[in-house]
């Protein structure tokens, strides 16, 4: 609740102060990105897709995003914390390969979606299979994602971005760089 105030508060005065050169774009990755690529008010979520709290973040967002669309820009970027959420980096590698297909919203809202039935599993992979399918993509396509080693390098990279911006846990939202 406390965020999406501060969050409407801060859109609310962006619009009122649209003169002022507030847009920074603080990464080139616009395939896990919603909004306009010069926003003013940019949100940068940092998130483990096993991480219950970050589950709780989406909808929020997506309806700030929704409301405020022409002055605010969601990215998402991957931070796995692989010691409590098992699964959390093989779901990074499955929706970073769904990016390349255009389909990276939609595999993010389905694993958020079903994040409680997937952690459950002693073997959460058929899951994020069967979304894959579910979701139309090439399964070919898919695998030959996974088994690249930039993949797991992309992941690697917003994490260590992450690390020098302070981020400890997940949910961490940066609202303009703070």
């Amino acid at each position: 609740g406390g965020i999406i105030l501060v969050l409407v508060f801060l859109v609310t005065s962006v619009r009122l102060a649209r003169g002022t050169d507030s847009s920074r774009v603080l990464s080139s990755q616009n395939l896990k990105a919603k909004g306009p690529k010069e926003a003013p008010v940019q949100l940068i979520v940092y998130s483990d897709f096993q991480c219950p709290a970050c589950k709780n973040v989406r909808d929020p967002a997506e309806e700030l995003r929704n409301e405020f669309r022409d002055v605010v820009r969601v990215e998402f970027r991957h931070y796995p914390l692989e010691r409590p959420h098992r699964w959390a980096l093989t779901a990074a590698r499955f929706a970073e390969c769904a990016a390349e297909q255009g389909k990276f919203w939609e595999y993010h809202d389905r694993l958020f979606l079903e994040q409680e039935t997937w952690s459950a599993l002693g073997d959460a992979i058929p899951a994020f299979a069967g979304y894959v399918r579910d979701l139309g993509l090439d399964t070919q396509r898919l695998t030959q994602c996974l088994e690249r080693s930039e993949t797991l390098g992309r992941i690697r990279h917003e994490q260590a971005i992450g690390a020098k911006q302070g981020v400890q846990s997940t949910p961490t939202v940066f609202i303009n760089d703070r």
